[in-house]
């Protein structure tokens, strides 16, 4: 707890340093475009956001549209922006570059003046280009809400076996989060810095562990921790509530003290317990497991996933709390009487049902992933080698111009080869699974009992 608060603590001043605009959460009808690289390709963070938005607010539909390319810049960006964001009619855009703009192999531990001014002329590339995006985008998408995302950090300091360390190139990105600010700032939108939290948190944890990294071992992709904590730090920045529900009973008097998005009827004291039944309004937060060493380190269950319980007026001793006849948990009276929270508890029901909603996002995510990463190998072909892709034989003469079939763009032109044909089903594919996780998550009644354990029962 202690290390959690210590690292909570130097967050708090850093967003707080850093001049967090506050947005707002989305609203109903909304679709929100996120505009990035391979980072936002991969479609991680952006489906935890969407976990958040399905299940807090089952009564809305939102769209979450994966806009990233793998490997793309804010000048690459330009010649897809118009299929890719306007013609998709965002009401909010987040844009996150920099990780391949800042002209990551000019910097080594002796840059010599060449290369620093090769640096120099990457971030005043970046930084034109990102006017131009941020410009066409406002002009060309309606005004749409704009989210400027501050580049996740380069790990230059977390030690590593492997000999892929490209010093300052972190301290580039920071110059790169700089422009971000000015930026947003000019144009009236909301800044959400990755960059100076997460540079922070891999600097705290390093001291204990130096090779700790919130970053994967290429040093620039996060993990599904990572990941999580941009989803944490952009919710915050929108003023996302903690509450999934509250509900006081009281015990004693049989009835319900308090309910916050919840509907709380058929309170009745029953053998030294007390059954009710709960319809929230809302779903528990679904947590992807492999992100969940993050919570340790940082206050996201307080921030996000507060599904409360008190229950007052119990003798002292140890009560089962069980839900749909089911055991989800033992706690002492006084603990009950504090307050619980169910946010974490994957045993509730409604865990379950909130679990089920992020398979099917999941599931929305790789169909959309799997299609996006298509059609940008597809542009990539036809615009960086002349390829015909309509030509099966021209993308398989591609294919075998390449002496290493390990290299990144021959990787590429066979999953082309081998799913293009699929490109439409997986579109389709996504629509469904959207429909499926909206309806899905409509919350239902539970009936709960806090129920007396014996005296030496197990």
């Amino acid at each position: 707890m202690k290390r959690r608060m210590s690292v909570a603590v130097l967050l708090v001043g850093l967003l707080g340093v850093a001049g967090v605009a506050r947005g707002d959460v989305f609203k109903d009808g909304e679709t929100a475009c996120f505009l990035g690289d391979s980072i936002t390709a991969g479609g991680r963070y952006q489906t935890m956001i969407a976990d958040y938005y399905l299940t807090r607010f089952p009564e809305r539909t939102f769209r979450f549209v994966n806009a990233g390319r793998s490997g793309d810049s804010a000048g690459g960006s330009l010649g897809r922006l118009q299929a890719d964001v306007i013609d998709r009619k965002p009401t909010s855009v987040t844009i996150m570059f920099g990780m391949n703009d800042v002209g990551r192999g000019n910097y080594v531990a002796a840059p010599s003046e060449q290369q620093k001014k090769r640096q120099q002329q990457s971030l005043d590339g970046y930084k034109a280009n990102m006017e131009k995006l941020v410009a066409r985008i406002r002009a060309e998408a309606g005004e749409p809400k704009l989210f400027f995302f501050t580049p996740s950090p380069f790990d230059q300091t977390v030690a590593l076996d492997k000999d892929n360390n490209q010093p300052g190139c972190n301290d580039g990105l920071g110059l790169c989060a700089a422009i971000v600010r000015e930026l947003a700032l000019k144009n009236g939108g909301v800044v959400v810095d990755f960059h100076g939290p997460m540079t922070a948190l891999n600097l705290a944890q390093q001291k204990k562990d130096p090779k700790w990294t919130i970053v994967g071992g290429d040093r620039v992709h996060p993990g599904a921790p990572g990941h999580l904590m941009m989803a944490w730090l952009f919710l915050k920045a929108q003023g996302a509530p903690a509450i999934v529900s509250k509900v006081a009973v009281d015990a004693s008097a049989g009835r319900a003290s308090e309910s916050v998005n919840a509907d709380v009827t058929a309170v009745a004291k029953k053998d030294g317990g007390v059954t009710f039944t709960v319809l929230e309004k809302a779903l528990p937060f679904p947590i992807d497991p492999a992100a969940k060493p993050v919570l340790a380190l940082l206050p996201i269950e307080k921030d996000l996933d507060l599904e409360v319980l008190v229950v007052v007026g119990l003798a002292a001793g140890t009560y089962e709390l069980r839900i749909d006849g089911a055991v989800v948990g033992k706690y002492a009276a006084d603990e009950l009487a504090k307050g619980i929270n169910l946010g974490l508890n994957e045993a509730t029901p409604q865990a379950k049902q909130a679990r089920r909603v992020a398979q099917l996002d999941e599931q929305r995510r790789n169909a959309e992933a799997q299609a996006c990463s298509l059609l940008n190998t597809r542009r990539w072909m036809q615009d960086h080698y002349k390829v015909n892709a309509d030509d099966p034989a021209a993308v398989q003469a591609h294919y075998d111009s390449f002496k290493d079939k390990r290299e990144y763009s021959a990787a590429m032109a066979l999953n082309y080869i081998k799913q293009w044909p699929r490109y439409g089903e997986f579109r389709t594919r996504v629509g469904a699974l959207e429909k499926e996780a909206l309806a899905s998550r409509t919350p239902v009644p539970h009936a709960y009992a806090v129920v007396p354990v014996a005296a030496g029962a197990k």
